[in-house]
């Protein structure tokens, strides 16, 4: 390895984002600041910097569940310092199984970042149909991606 890589490899571990959340997340209370980096096309990893064994896989859940939507609750957007749609990214919490046909997804408290100013919180949607374990790959997917075979 030539001292340059190790130069390259500093500076991307250093570039990695740093969001905070404000008040932390529920359970997690006490840990404020965590990084977000793409594992690969479709999941991240969302880690927390005092303790990286506190990491959940996340995806876009608009890649997975087409008509997802909620409105961002005020204290959200004051809480994370929204002043415009362009500012909020949106991911969700899977929980992974042996079974990928199992996995869930977290569709009930999706975490929202404002990507400009490195802030976050995940919220709790109220009067939802919306659950914590809601199937990440759905019919639609598998055939969308070409999975969808002969059961």
């Amino acid at each position: 390895m030539t001292p340059d890589h190790v130069q390259q490899e500093e500076f991307i571990q250093t570039t990695t984002p740093i969001y905070t959340f404000p008040k932390g997340m529920p359970g997690f209370d006490q840990l404020r600041q965590f990084t977000l980096k793409e594992y690969n096309e479709v999941f991240s990893l969302l880690s927390a910097v005092d303790q990286p064994e506190v990491t959940f896989i996340t995806v876009n859940p608009f890649d997975f569940h087409a008509n997802y939507e909620f409105v961002l609750p005020d204290e959200a957007i004051q809480d994370i310092e929204v002043s415009d749609r362009e500012q909020v990214a949106v991911r969700c919490i899977v929980t992974w199984h042996s079974d990928r046909d199992k996995s869930t997804v977290n569709l009930l408290a999706p975490l929202v970042f404002n990507i400009k100013n490195l802030k976050g919180k995940q919220i709790v949607l109220q009067n939802t149909s919306y659950s914590t374990k809601h199937l990440l790959w759905t019919e639609n997917e598998r055939i969308r991606t070409g999975e969808g075979g002969d059961s």
